[in-house]
């Protein structure tokens, strides 16, 4: 069995794959100061909770954009399951032919999330993640990532905006019934979803105006909340990154 570990910045995601079947999923929070042994003690209870035998699994393929914590994984996955575990690095074999300026800065996540999409719906492709920040990404017919475009994510904003406003109270993510709010809430609700739907649906406009139609997938915890208030046609992927580093593990084995 494969374990893939997707490292964010607000979370980590961990996949068990059995072949190409996903057979569980599961979320920690991300804590820079916990040691491999604190995070072994979550993991290993989970596949236990599970019925999962430590002992199956046979690779752990990793994503991270969290540097802090590269080798509290690294030891934990060779302490706990006596594993070399493979890291989304520069230079790794993809399929993905990077042309950007400096292909060094590109984000493991955003080439994990490429990978998954050229794989599973073809390209030109846009690729949305929805997470601490909003990342997209421009894949063409010849799978090459030509760039992309980064902004804040929905609570990243969201809660700066909390601080600075105090008159504003904090809400949850929800879409209401109508854009116009007649309230602090809905109107704050409205700007959540229907808000940046619109700043999705205006950066995916332009991006074809400059490269041609391409079809767009969205992942991350928020793009649910999002997708449905959108105008352009998309696609939502819960498990994009996870299929991602599946394949990419595949690749280079």
């Amino acid at each position: 069995m494969l374990l893939c570990v997707d490292i964010g910045n607000t979370s980590i995601v961990l996949g068990l794959y059995d072949e190409k079947k996903l057979v569980q999923s599961f979320r920690l929070q991300t804590n820079i100061y916990q040691t491999s042994d604190e995070y072994a003690i979550k993991i290993l209870s989970i596949l236990d909770n599970n019925k999962i035998n430590r002992n199956d699994i046979d690779g752990i393929m990793i994503s991270s954009v969290v540097p802090q914590l590269d080798s509290v994984f690294s030891t934990l996955c060779k302490k706990y399951f006596d594993i070399d575990a493979k890291f989304v690095v520069p230079g790794i074999r993809s399929g993905i032919n990077i042309r950007i300026d400096n292909p060094k800065e590109l984000g493991a996540d955003l080439l994990v999330g490429a990978v998954g999409a050229v794989n599973k719906y073809g390209a030109p492709i846009i690729v949305i993640d929805m997470g601490t920040a909003i990342t997209l990404v421009y894949v063409n017919k010849d799978k090459e990532l030509l760039g992309g475009a980064i902004l804040p994510g929905l609570k990243t904003s969201f809660n700066a905006l909390f601080q600075k406003a105090s008159k504003l109270e904090e809400v949850g993510i929800a879409k209401p019934n109508k854009v116009i709010g007649r309230d602090t809430v809905s109107s704050i609700q409205s700007g959540m979803t229907y808000g940046l739907a619109s700043m999705l649906d205006g950066i995916i406009k332009k991006m074809k105006e400059e490269q041609g139609e391409a079809s767009v997938v969205l992942t991350g915890g928020e793009a649910r909340f999002i997708i449905t208030s959108m105008e352009e046609e998309a696609i939502y992927d819960e498990n994009l990154l996870l299929d991602g580093l599946r394949i990419l593990y595949n690749k280079n084995k």
